[in-house]
């Protein structure tokens, strides 16, 4: 699967952090854009239609001690019991995902 252009195609979809289906249409990514279409997310799907990577690039920060940066990345590991992995500072945006 191509990482900019999924072979299942990109998808638009309005709405807020949270939203999106863990799974959905194997080989695709949605990019989540808020109410004034604004970009506040992409999800990559991979081939059996589970989520592989998000990148956020606006949310709220409730923890003014450590403040996100933007864009970041959180991959997923579905052999972990929460597969969304949490935000990690030191996480350079990975290329492959544009």
């Amino acid at each position: 699967m191509g990482m900019c252009k999924p072979s299942g195609g990109i998808e638009a979809k309005i709405g807020r952090i949270g939203c999106l289906k863990a799974i959905s249409v194997p080989n695709t990514r949605i990019d989540l854009f808020d109410e004034n279409g604004n970009l506040i997310q992409q999800r990559w799907y991979g081939p059996d239609g589970r989520a592989i990577w998000n990148r956020d690039w606006k949310h709220k920060n409730n923890n003014p001690k450590k403040p996100h940066k933007f864009p970041h990345d959180h991959p997923w590991d579905w052999n972990q019991k929460v597969p969304r992995l949490k935000y990690d500072e030191d996480r350079d945006i990975n290329t492959d995902y544009c």
